[in-house]
């Protein structure tokens, strides 16, 4: 079946990650079924994307200003004109046999989406490390999904037509409201086994936190916005078996999964109103770490993501009951977990490499708080 051209429409999308999506171009020349019309969406980069010089010319659409990830799937789906349409992000890669092993799927009447796991690939490191066992999506699940992940989605137009979001008004969660308006039709979210795809952006720590909070932090926050307690308790509980399975797999990975309890527990406290106990609660936090340089690391990660990073003082019932929870998740070898991981956190603050998101830009950090 090789370089078949069938009745499919590509459609991928940039935002100021046009190495990315350049990439995904190249890459389609290995697939063993090609198809008929690519779409490139520009969803306002500050330097608007290039089309390659080589290879076939794909259809270039340009929204400004950016509109978020949900619009500019829409505006791309819209757009094709084939009868199977394959959505994937500009980070994704697809083995060259995955659309001839997916397609008969996506064909069959009682099918909304088709899909496989994506597995995290962003290279070496400790912390593409840890991105590979937290962020991978759907990997060894197969079957009938209750969400399928935006980042690739094979379907049929007429599922799109009849089905799709195109009046959304929101930028992100579109695949959670995509995926339960075709259940609600009798539609499956088939996930095959394989072959898996590799997402290969590359995440600052920053970035990470970021994007975990925006898939995770949607539940908490509504919950927030009536009794802080509550979410807080429900989250670190959750914590706590991840800490645990973390740790299991690298001590090392401690170090991210403070960051990111940090991030989220502060973001409780802002949404629930009780912005001086949030304003305090990241120096608190930090101060409780054992391990000072990680301590005075762990400051400057949420100065960077927004959070206050002064004086911690005397902390308010309410922080003190906080920080004595996450004290209660710290493993018994936290000091030297954190050292074991502060050589790899030093080199990626050196690093410069890191691939642009829209988990980085204001309007994507306001849309996951």
């Amino acid at each position: 079946m090789k370089n078949t051209q069938l009745a499919l429409s590509v459609i991928t999308y940039t935002y100021d990650d046009h190495t990315l999506a350049a990439g995904l171009l190249a890459s389609m020349a290995a697939w063993d079924v090609l198809p008929r019309e690519t779409i490139v969406i520009d969803d306002g980069s500050k330097t608007p994307f290039a089309l390659p010089a080589d290879g076939p010319r794909p259809r270039l659409i340009r929204l400004e200003p950016n509109q978020g990830p949900a619009r500019a799937k829409a505006a791309g789906l819209d757009a094709a004109q084939n009868r199977f349409l394959l959505s994937l992000d500009a980070d994704i890669r697809l083995p060259p046999d995955w659309i001839s092993r997916c397609l008969r799927e996506a064909a069959k009447p009682d099918v909304g989406i088709v899909a496989t796991p994506i597995v995290t690939d962003a290279g070496p490191g400790l912390l593409a490390d840890y991105q590979q066992l937290r962020y991978g999506l759907m990997v060894n699940f197969s079957g009938n999904a209750d969400v399928a992940p935006a980042g690739l989605w094979l379907l049929r137009r007429d599922v799109w037509q009849r089905y799709g979001f195109h009046d959304y008004p929101h930028r992100l969660h579109e695949d959670v409201h995509f995926s339960q308006t075709l259940r609600r039709a009798g539609l499956a979210l088939r996930i095959l086994p394989e072959p898996a795809a590799r997402q290969i952006r590359r995440l600052s720590r920053q970035t990470m936190v970021r994007r975990g909070w925006v898939w995770q932090g949607r539940q908490y926050l509504a919950a927030a916005r009536h009794n802080p307690i509550d979410p807080v308790n429900a989250f670190l509980l959750a914590m706590r078996n991840r800490v645990a399975s973390h740790q299991a797999a690298n001590p090392a990975f401690l170090y991210y999964d403070l960051l990111y309890l940090a991030f989220a527990l502060t973001s409780l406290l802002r949404e629930a109103g009780y912005q001086v106990d949030a304003a305090s609660l990241p120096a608190v936090l930090a101060d409780a770490l054992p391990h000072p340089q990680a301590a005075a690391l762990l400051r400057a990660d949420l100065a960077g993501l927004g959070l206050s990073s002064g004086a911690g003082g005397q902390a308010s019932p309410l922080v003190a009951a906080v920080r004595n929870g996450v004290r209660s998740l710290l493993p018994d070898n936290a000091d030297r977990a954190l050292e074991q991981a502060m050589p790899h956190l030093l080199q990626e603050d050196a690093r410069e490499d890191w691939d642009i998101s829209f988990y980085d830009t204001e309007a994507g950090d306001a849309a996951g708080r």
